[in-house]
C-alpha cells in the first residue's frame, strides 16, 4: 500500500487539533488530521455557554461541526479515521490508520485529548454504567428512573443539566466536602428540583447481576449502604489518551505529555496541545489556542529544518 506523505500530520479533529488544521493549512503546509468525530469529545456537551461569539451558547455537537467545517474549507484533509499506532522512523513520523494505511510527515501534533476515567471498584464493568448521557442517556427517557452522576466538576453540572430532564430523580455523588463545578453550573444545578446532592460520599462499590441495580457508599466516613439506581455516569475526571504512541515521550507521572514554551515534546518536531498535555488550564477555548500556536511553531520548525 502507497504510503502518503504531507508536511504534518495532526492526531486528533477535537477543537485543539482542528484549530491546528486551520492555522497550518494558512501557514501553506499540506495537512493531514486523523479523528473519526468531529469535534472530538464536544458531542458530549449538551450546550458550551463559555466559548466567544456565542452569548446564548451552542451545542458542543453543533461547535465542533463548526470548526471542522472550518478546517475543511482552508483544505486540510480530514481522513475521518482514526489512528493505530504512531511511529518515528528516522527524521519522520509515521502514522498507521485503522484501515492499515500509512501516512508520513516530517512534523506532528498529538490532539488525542482524554478518555473518561472508570472506578476501580467492584463490578465497574455492569451494563448501565455511562460516560456519555448525550450519547445513553436517552435510554432511559420516559423510564421515571433514578440516575447517580458520579463527580462534581464541570462536567458533572453539565451532566446534571441534561439528564434532570430524563430522569425522575438525580443524584449527584462526589467524595470531595465542596461542590467543585464553576459558580454559574452551581446555581443552575441548585435550580433543579429533581437533583440531589450527595458530597463527602464514597463509592464502595456497583451492584446487580448483569445490569447495575445500586451503588454502594459511605457518608461521612459511616456505614456502607445501598442507593438504588437505574443507571451511573461517570464524571470522576480524565486520562490522557496516548495509547497508540509507540516510542517514549517525557510525561507527568499522569501521563500527560510535556512540553515545552512552543509546546513541543521530548522528541523533535512532535507537539502536544489541548486536554493531552500538562496544562493548568483546560478548557475549548484554551485547546483552539494552543492548537494554533503549535501550528505556527512547527511551521517555523519545518522552514528552519529546510534552510
Amino acid at each position: 500500500m502507497k504510503e502518503e506523505s504531507s508536511d504534518l500530520m495532526i492526531v486528533g479533529a477535537g477543537p485543539a487539533g482542528l484549530s491546528a488544521a486551520i492555522y497550518a493549512r494558512r501557514q501553506g503546509l499540506v495537512t493531514t488530521v486523523f479523528g473519526d468525530m468531529p469535534g472530538g469529545n464536544l458531542y458530549m456537551i449538551q450546550k458550551v455557554s463559555n466559548y466567544p461569539g456565542f452569548k446564548d451558547g451552542v451545542p458542543g455537537m453543533q461547535l465542533g461541526s463548526f470548526i471542522f467545517s472550518q478546517a475543511q474549507s482552508e483544505g486540510a484533509n480530514l481522513t475521518m479515521t482514526n489512528v493505530e499506532r504512531l511511529e518515528k522512523n528516522g527524521s519522520s513520523f509515521i502514522v498507521v490508520d485503522t484501515n492499515g494505511a500509512r501516512h508520513s510527515s516530517p512534523a506532528a501534533i498529538i490532539a488525542t485529548g482524554g478518555k473518561p476515567k472508570r472506578l476501580a471498584v467492584e463490578n465497574s464493568n455492569l451494563e448501565g454504567i455511562h460516560t456519555c448521557a448525550m450519547c445513553d442517556g436517552p435510554l432511559y427517557r420516559g423510564k421515571e428512573a433514578t440516575l447517580a452522576v458520579v463527580g462534581s466538576g464541570d462536567r458533572g453540572g453539565h451532566l446534571c443539566l441534561l439528564l434532570s430532564i430524563i430522569g425522575r430523580k438525580i443524584i449527584l455523588l462526589d467524595t470531595n466536602a465542596a461542590l467543585e463545578m464553576n459558580a454559574a453550573l452551581q446555581s443552575a444545578v441548585a435550580e433543579l428540583d429533581n437533583v440531589e446532592i450527595l458530597l463527602g460520599t464514597e463509592i464502595l462499590a456497583f451492584t446487580g447481576e448483569n445490569d447495575i441495580d445500586g451503588v454502594q457508599v459511605s457518608t461521612g466516613g459511616g456505614p456502607p449502604k445501598k442507593i438504588a439506581v437505574d443507571a451511573v455516569f461517570l464524571a470522576a475526571g480524565w486520562k490522557p489518551n496516548t495509547a497508540m504512541i509507540s516510542f517514549p515521550l517525557k510525561t507527568t507521572p499522569q501521563g500527560y505529555i510535556i512540553t515545552d514554551e512552543k509546546l513541543m515534546t521530548s522528541c523533535p518536531g512532535l507537539y502536544a496541545v489541548g486536554d493531552v498535555r500538562d496544562s493548568d488550564v483546560k478548557q475549548i477555548l484554551t485547546s483552539c489556542a494552543d492548537g494554533a500556536r503549535a501550528a505556527v511553531y512547527a511551521t517555523e520548525w519545518l522552514r528552519g529544518q529546510n534552510s
